[in-house]
């Protein structure tokens, strides 16, 4: 009786451990699957290589500030502020939105700059990635609404619970209307 008994505890075990074996082995292949389809679908909708935005030396910089949207071919450097100034050369960041967590609020010129960074910010829809880094922080989103507001309504920059990243830029000849772009982070 004692050989059965121990000889079906082993079985057990055996079969426990094969069992774990093979759960980590399909969590291991789903994390790589769905980085690898993230990365085709980049590649896929975009012209912008890695070697073209140096994805590497974003994240090594210490003040590394820069947006990246591959679908419209932009890589640029972000600075604190809305002002002409800031908004001829650069990406501007709402002072009253988060850099991190929440909602990050940012501005470029669409026409009529010497940067006309959101030029093509109307091109974007649902499920496209924007690539968000400071410093030794990369966030991923995708887009989830793409629309027109009036030039009155923040209500787009609001605090958020969850994180999101907020864009927005003029339309042309429409002076009382603006482009507003969000997306939502991505999670893996």
């Amino acid at each position: 009786m004692k050989c059965a008994n121990c000889c079906s505890k082993r079985c057990i075990s055996i079969i426990t451990l094969i069992i774990a074996v093979i759960i980590f082995i399909q969590t291991n292949f789903l994390t790589l699957m769905i980085f690898s389809l993230k990365n085709n679908y980049i590649q896929a909708n975009s012209s912008v290589t890695k070697d073209n935005i140096k994805e590497k030396n974003y994240i090594e910089t210490e003040e590394e500030w820069r947006l990246v949207i591959p679908k419209i071919n932009i890589s640029a450097d972000i600075k604190e502020g809305t002002s002409g100034e800031v908004i001829n050369n650069y990406i501007g960041h709402f002072v009253e939105t988060s850099k991190e967590i929440g909602n990050i609020g940012l501005i470029a010129a669409s026409a009529g700059y010497k940067e006309n960074y959101f030029e093509k910010l109307a091109d974007l829809v649902e499920g496209d990635v924007i690539i968000y880094i400071k410093d030794n922080l990369k966030k991923e989103y995708i887009v989830t609404t793409n629309v027109t507001i009036k030039e009155t309504d923040w209500s787009y920059l609001s605090e958020t619970e969850d994180n999101r990243i907020t864009l927005i830029t003029g339309i042309l000849e429409e002076p009382e209307n603006r482009r507003c772009v969000q997306a939502a982070e991505i999670r893996i």
